[in-house]
């Protein structure tokens, strides 16, 4: 059979300012694919077009929250074709029946056991309505089901097929080492989805597949610091020990970016877990740090990924000298806040941004959204505080989706738009920039969180200002 894979995008992308990195989901899908097949990949997000007019059998779908109407879109014209499509996701794993509207078989849950079990189905006319992998309950999906109980072993992973596109048009190739997250943060579904014992891949695949890459990559694991508070697993810090201490001996080396936890360095072997990060060539991290508040921090459920004992234990002096000392091992940090918990207020977002400025934090603040499959869409859900109006390509993207109890959706709106824009000055960005020179003297470091920096400040002025027309419109 023929298969295309489509990675759906929208013209404004501001993660791509961020650096344009390779997908993951359709390069692993490609690879789990079987030989007898021909398949092909569509990365919308690079600007890539589908062709509905190919012969292909079978089109594959991510769908993302922001994109869901896209991807339905896609989805409804190789319907309309007499073709199969098959839709997956993390928007899919919260609405299946939604999604099942839009296709013939509807993935949930990781595709290693699935997407070879699919495309078998089809090859014999026995396509189900619903693929499950993982302790799901299925009970309640209406329609035929095939559930595998067990999320897969990542013993024997597939070698993403990054041959399948222009490897030149990406910064960053991409790679993943572990699936699991422990932290059960109320906004977020990735615990939900990839449940939260860690899984890690075998040390010496890892490094043969990052000797293949090219000289950067993006290591999109939950914490590629580990999660260290895990006591009755020590093999979880010796993993990362051996696994960075492998890499730091790699050569030619390559620079690489991840997401982790600043909470590392309280723990026994946390700092040479970071100081070998950095030795094989870490040097950006995108630090989920949500909140400056305790409460913040208690109504996001984030302080348990911080690892206090306590919402109430909170100290933000002590995030501000991790902030430090991983920024003195040449780590730039990128620090991702959350704002709009109900004893937010407007001036929350100003204090954040201070908080920003006085680390040299490279500023991500958003105003909270509730995204499908978390407890706090849910649960807001049932409060009626979510606005039923919003289509799902207002999630994510500046639009406040949701009603807050003392600021008005305009004010949220305005002052998110503010600290970004300003976050995001020459001046601001020049000075970010030359500390990262100077906790790591390498041009070429410096040079690429300049032009990242002069690429978030072009993206986040042209999203404010299409969301302002959007809103006014």
């Amino acid at each position: 059979m023929k298969i295309t894979i489509i990675f759906p995008g929208r013209n404004l992308e501001t993660a791509k300012a961020t650096a344009s990195v390779m997908p993951l989901a359709p390069c692993l899908l490609a690879a789990l694919t079987p030989d007898e097949h021909e398949v092909s990949l569509v990365d919308m997000f690079f600007g890539d077009q589908v062709d509905y007019e190919s012969d292909v059998d079978v089109a594959a779908i991510t769908v993302r929250t922001p994109l869901a109407p896209i991807a339905y879109g896609i989805a409804g014209n190789f319907l309309q074709r007499g073709k199969k499509v098959v839709l997956g996701g993390p928007h899919v794993f919260a609405f299946p029946e939604e999604a099942k509207r839009h296709a013939s078989a509807v993935a949930i849950g990781e595709s290693e056991e699935l997407w070879p079990q699919i495309l078998k189905d089809i090859k014999e006319n026995d396509l189900k309505q619903f693929y499950v992998c993982g302790p799901y309950a299925v009970q309640n999906l209406r329609g035929t089901v095939h559930h595998i109980a067990q999320r897969p072993s990542l013993e024997k992973p597939a070698m993403m097929r990054r041959d399948l596109l222009p490897r030149g048009r990406y910064m960053m190739d991409s790679i993943f080492t572990t699936r699991g997250c422990p932290n059960h943060c109320r906004f977020c579904p990735v615990t939900d989805i990839f449940g939260a014992r860690i899984r890690h891949r075998p040390i010496g695949q890892v490094v043969a597949e990052i000797c293949s890459l090219g000289p950067r990559y993006y290591n999109f694991d939950d914490s590629v610091f580990g999660h260290p508070q895990i006591a009755d697993r020590p093999e979880e810090n010796r993993y990362y020990l051996d696994l960075y201490g492998e890499l730091a001996r790699v050569r030619p080396k390559r620079q690489w970016v991840g997401a982790g936890g600043l909470s590392a360095l309280d723990y026994k072997d946390g700092r040479r877990i970071l100081e070998l990060a950095a030795e094989s060539g870490l040097c950006s991290i995108a630090a989920g740090l949500e909140s400056i508040s305790a409460e913040g921090q208690k109504q996001s459920g984030a302080w348990r990924k911080l690892h206090y004992t306590s919402p109430d234990s909170f100290d933000l002096r002590k995030m501000t000298q991790n902030v430090r000392t991983i920024q003195s091992l040449g780590i730039e940090v990128w620090g991702f806040f959350v704002v709009g918990w109900d004893d937010d207020t407007a001036e929350t977002y100003r204090r954040t941004l201070d908080f920003c400025d006085e680390c040299g934090i490279t500023p991500f603040i958003f105003t909270l959204t509730p995204m499908p499959g978390s407890q706090v869409y849910q649960e807001y859900l049932e409060q009626g505080r979510i606005f039923s109006d919003r289509p799902w390509d207002r999630y994510g993207t500046g639009s406040v989706v949701y009603r807050h109890p003392t600021m008005s959706e305009q004010e949220m709106f305005e002052r998110n738009a503010e600290v970004m824009i300003e976050g995001y000055s020459a001046g601001r960005i020049l000075k970010r920039a030359m500390q990262a020179f100077r906790n790591r003297p390498s041009l070429d470091v410096a040079m690429t969180s300049l032009f990242t920096q002069l690429g978030l400040r072009k993206a986040y002025r042209q999203l404010y200002q299409q969301e302002q027309k959007s809103c006014a419109a």
